[in-house]
C-alpha cells in the first residue's frame, strides 16, 4: 500500500493478523503467524496444509490450490489437527501464494487461559476478547445473582432473628464483584459492599446516608428509565434498568442496576437491597457489533444480487433490496412466509426440496429454477445456496445468491431455434467466407432465387440478387454492416434469377473464431412478398378509412350545426308564446311547455356530447404540461354545485403531460356525474390521486345513489343511461372512457347501492 502511505514489515502484519498463515501452490506452509505458533505448536515452514489442517466448513470434496482460490471470499472453519484448535476466517489470493487471516474460535476465557495466550497474542481489533469478557462476567453475574437471591429469599424470614445467618448473607454480599446496596424505603443506603465503594470512587461515610440517585444521576442519565426504576421501587416491586451512573471523580459509566423488595413474614416490604454492574465493557461491544451489523446490512441492501435468508423451516427471515427487485413482492409480504409456497412451480418446489437436503449436511451448491414473480411471470433464476450458521456454528437455515438469468435463457431459446431453422431449412440461409462469398445455400434459397448451387457458390450475395429497384439505402446498410463485421437486419427488393421480384427480410452477422478474427458470414433470408402486399393495401385503407373519417367529421359538424339551429328557434318560440300568453295559459299547459324545454336542452346537450364525443380521438394533441389540481379546482368553481354538496380535494394533484382540454373534459364529466347523483342530505364528493413509478391514479368518490353491480360494465358504453336523472345524457362517462382509452390508461369503478361510488383512472406517466 506504497500509494496510501502504509509500509508493512513482518512485525506490523504480525501485530494485526497475528494467527495468519500462507501457503504456496504446491499446499505447502511458507510462514505463519507468531500467535498461531503458540496454539498450534507443531507447526513448521515447509509442512503440508492438508496434514495439519481439516476443512470442517464448507465441505471440500477435494482440497486443491484452486479450490481454495475460490473459496476466497467465503467464510471457513479450520480445525488444526493435533490439538483440536479451530480456525475462523477466509484465504486472500496474494500473488502465487494464499494467505488466511482469521482468528481462533473460542467460546469461553478458559479456553485462552487454557494455551497460555495473552492480550498481546490478540490483534488490537480482534473483538473476540471483549465478547469473551462480555460472557464470562455475565455468566458470573447470572450464577452470582442466582445464589444471591437463593439466599436471600430463603433466609429473609429469618434475617431479623438470626444473627448468624444475617452475618452469611452480609458476607456474600461483600464478596461479590458487583457493587450491592442495602436500602431503607425511604431510599437511603444504610449498607453497601466494597465493589460499590470501589466501582463509584465514594467512601462509605459519603455513601450511608445517601440515596443511589443522589450518587449516580448524571445530565447523560436517562430520565425515563429513572423514573420507570423510582416508580417500581416505590410499588415494592423487582427493576431492572441501564443507567449512564456518575463516578466521584466525574467519570461516568454504563450500569446495570438490579433492585428486588425485602418482605418480612406478613408480606410487607421492610427493606431493598440492589445490585450495580458496570457494563460499559459490553455497551461497547454492542455498540462496535450494531455498526458492523450496520455495515453488513448496507453491503447486503445494496449488491446487485438478489439475497434471501430462510430457516429451517424455509421460512424466509431476510431479503435485500435486489431481491424484492427481482420478486416484485415488498418486505412486508415476504416476511414469515414460507418461500416455496411464494416463488416457485410444483417443479421447482422438488427441487428445492432436494436441495434443502443439501444444506443440512452443510453442502452449499448452484442450481438454476424457475420462479413465478408477484405479476406472475415466470423467471430463471441461477441460485447460489450455502447453509447458514450462527455465531457457535449451529445451523439455522439457508442463504440463497439469486441472479435473473431470464434474458440469457431466452438468447439460448432463441439460439437453439436459430440452429433448427438452418437444421430444417424453413428459410433461406446462407454462409458466406470472410470475404462474403456464398460457400453454402439451402434449398429454400435456392428455390426463393431461382439459381442452382453450382450457380451461387463463390458470388457475392449482393450483386447477384439486388437490381434496379432495391432500395440504395439498405443496399448500403448491409455493405457498411458487413464491412464491420456488425450484425444487420432489414428489408430489400431482391431479383430471382428470371428477374422477378420479391421482398426478403434478411438478418445475420459475422462469425469469429477465438482471437477475434472474421472467419464466416452468415445471413437467414425471410419471403414477406406477400406481407409487403398486405402493408402496401393496408396503407391504402387507412388513408382511404383517414379520408372517410374527414368526411364523417365534416357531416357531424355539419349536421350538429343545422339540428342546432332549429333547436335554437324552438327554444325561442316557446320563450315568446310563454311570455305572452302568461296569464292565458292552464298550470298544465304551462308543465308541458317545460317539459319541451327541458327536452330542448337534453337534445342540445346530446348533440354537443356527440361532438365532443366524435373529436376526442380525431383532433391533433398537444403533450403539455397539465397541473390537474389547477384544472380540478377551476371546474370546482365553474360547474353547478348545490349548497348541500361540498367538494374536497385531499391531496394535492400531480403535473401530467396531456392535452389540456381533454384532461378538463374528463375531469368535469366524473365531477359533475358525482354531483348530479348524490341524494344525501349531506352530499360530499373527494378528489384525490396516487403516483408509481410508471402512473398517477386519480379517485373521484362520492356518497350518492351508488349502481348495482350487474350494471357496472354497461355504464361506459354510448347513449346507456340506467338513471332517471334529468342530467344524464347517456354520453358524459362514455366521453371520459374514451379519453381514457386515448391516453391508453384505464379506468373502473367501486360502487355500493345507496352508499355512493368511485371512479378510478389509471394514466401513465
Amino acid at each position: 500500500m506504497t500509494g496510501s502511505g502504509f509500509h508493512f514489515d513482518e512485525e506490523s502484519f504480525n501485530n494485526l493478523f497475528p494467527f495468519y498463515f500462507q501457503i504456496r501452490p504446491d499446499l505447502r506452509l511458507s510462514n505463519f503467524g507468531k500467535s498461531l505458533a503458540k496454539i498450534c505448536p507443531d507447526l513448521q515452514q515447509g509442512n503440508l496444509f492438508t496434514t495439519d489442517f481439516e476443512i470442517k466448513r464448507p465441505h471440500l470434496t477435494t482440497v486443491t490450490f484452486e479450490e481454495l482460490v475460490n473459496h476466497g471470499e467465503q467464510h471457513l472453519l479450520l480445525e488444526y489437527a493435533k490439538t483440536n484448535v479451530t480456525l475462523r476466517g477466509q484465504f486472500v489470493k496474494m500473488g502465487v501464494s494464499l494467505l488466511f487471516v482469521g482468528s481462533p474460535w473460542f467460546t469461553s476465557m478458559n479456553e485462552v487461559m487454557d494455551r497460555h495466550l495473552t492480550f498481546d497474542d490478540f490483534a488490537p481489533n480482534d473483538p473476540l476478547l471483549d465478547l469473551l469478557h462480555v460472557l464470562n462476567n455475565a455468566e458470573n453475574t447470572s450464577k452470582e445473582l442466582k445464589e444471591l437471591l437463593l439466599t436471600i429469599n430463603t433466609q429473609k424470614n429469618q434475617l431479623k432473628k438470626d444473627k448468624e445467618e444475617l452475618n452469611r448473607l452480609s458476607y456474600v454480599a461483600s464478596a461479590n464483584t458487583n457493587g450491592i446496596v442495602f436500602t431503607k424505603l425511604d431510599g437511603r443506603i444504610f449498607w453497601c459492599n466494597d465493589a460499590f465503594v470501589e466501582l463509584t470512587g465514594y467512601s462509605r461515610p459519603e455513601i450511608i446516608g445517601k440515596t443511589p440517585i443522589e450518587l449516580g444521576q448524571t445530565l447523560a442519565t436517562d430520565r425515563q428509565e429513572l423514573k420507570k426504576m423510582i416508580d417500581l421501587f416505590y410499588t415494592g416491586l423487582p427493576f431492572e434498568v441501564e443507567l449512564f451512573h456518575a463516578r466521584k471523580n466525574g467519570t461516568p459509566f454504563w450500569s446495570r442496576v438490579k433492585g428486588q423488595p425485602i418482605r418480612d413474614s406478613q408480606g410487607n416490604v421492610t427493606q431493598y437491597f440492589a445490585i450495580l454492574e458496570d457494563i460499559s465493557l459490553k455497551k461497547r461491544y454492542d455498540e462496535s457489533l450494531e455498526i458492523e451489523k450496520e455495515k453488513y446490512r448496507s453491503i447486503i441492501a445494496n449488491m446487485n444480487l438478489g439475497l434471501l435468508e430462510v430457516d429451517l423451516k424455509d421460512t424466509i427471515t431476510m431479503a435485500n433490496q435486489s431481491f424484492l427487485d427481482m420478486s416484485g413482492f415488498s418486505m412486508q409480504e415476504l416476511l414469515g412466509r414460507n418461500a416455496s409456497g411464494i416463488f416457485l412451480t410444483q417443479e421447482g418446489g422438488k427441487i428445492l426440496e432436494s436441495k434443502n437436503k443439501l444444506r443440512v449436511k452443510g453442502v452449499p451448491d448452484s442450481y438454476e429454477i424457475t420462479a413465478i414473480t408477484k405479476s406472475k411471470e415466470n423467471k430463471t433464476w441461477l441460485i447460489s445456496g450455502a447453509p447458514n450458521y450462527d455465531i457457535h456454528g449451529n445451523l439455522i437455515g439457508s442463504i440463497g445468491i439469486h441472479l435473473d438469468i431470464t434474458t440469457q435463457k431466452n438468447q439460448e431459446q432463441q439460439l437453439y431455434l436459430l440452429s433448427l431453422i438452418a437444421e430444417k431449412n424453413i428459410n433461406s440461409v446462407i454462409i458466406c467466407d470472410a470475404k462474403g462469398k456464398i460457400e453454402w445455400a439451402n434449398t429454400s434459397f435456392l428455390k426463393m432465387s431461382g439459381y442452382t448451387q453450382s450457380e451461387v457458390i463463390g458470388q457475392k450475395p449482393g450483386p447477384l440478387l439486388q437490381g434496379e429497384n432495391s432500395d440504395k439505402e439498405a443496399v448500403h446498410y448491409l455493405r457498411e454492416q458487413i464491412k464491420k463485421g456488425l450484425p444487420f437486419n432489414c428489408e430489400i427488393l431482391n431479383y430471382s434469377k428470371n428477374k422477378t421480384k420479391y421482398w426478403v427480410r434478411i438478418q445475420g452477422q459475422a462469425l469469429y473464431d477465438k482471437e477475434g478474427r472474421i472467419i464466416k458470414y452468415f445471413a437467414i433470408e425471410e419471403d414477406i412478398t406477400a406481407q409487403k402486399l398486405l402493408e402496401t393495401q393496408k396503407e391504402n385503407l387507412i388513408h382511404d378509412l383517414a379520408k372517410t373519417n374527414k368526411e364523417l367529421e365534416d357531416y357531424a359538424q355539419i349536421v350538429s350545426h343545422d339540428l342546432k339551429s332549429p333547436l335554437r328557434s324552438i327554444n325561442s318560440l316557446i320563450s315568446w308564446i310563454k311570455e305572452e300568453n302568461e296569464t292565458n295559459f292552464e298550470a298544465q299547459t304551462i308543465k308541458y311547455f317545460s317539459l319541451i324545454e327541458h327536452k330542448v336542452e337534453k337534445m342540445d346537450h346530446l348533440i354537443e356530447g356527440i361532438l365532443t364525443y366524435s373529436k376526442i380521438d380525431k383532433e391533433a394533441t398537444r403533450r403539455e404540461k397539465v397541473n390537474t389540481h389547477e384544472i380540478v379546482s377551476s371546474i370546482i368553481d365553474i360547474i353547478h354545485v348545490p349548497e348541500h354538496i361540498s367538494i374536497t380535494i385531499q391531496n394535492p394533484l400531480p403535473i401530467i403531460k396531456a392535452d389540456r382540454f381533454r384532461i378538463q373534459q374528463l375531469f368535469q364529466n366524473l365531477i359533475g356525474n358525482a354531483v348530479n347523483y348524490i341524494d344525501k342530505e349531506v352530499g360530499l364528493v373527494a378528489i384525490s390521486s396516487e403516483e408509481s413509478a410508471t402512473h398517477y391514479v386519480f379517485a373521484v368518490k362520492d356518497n350518492g345513489v351508488g349502481m348495482p353491480k350487474e350494471i357496472h360494465d354497461k355504464i361506459f358504453e354510448t347513449f346507456k343511461a340506467y338513471t332517471n336523472s334529468k342530467h344524464s345524457t347517456g354520453l358524459g362517462l362514455s366521453i371520459v372512457k374514451k379519453i381514457v382509452t386515448f391516453y391508453k390508461g384505464e379506468i373502473w369503478l367501486e360502487s355500493e347501492e345507496g352508499k355512493g361510488t368511485t371512479f378510478f383512472v389509471k394514466l401513465n406517466k
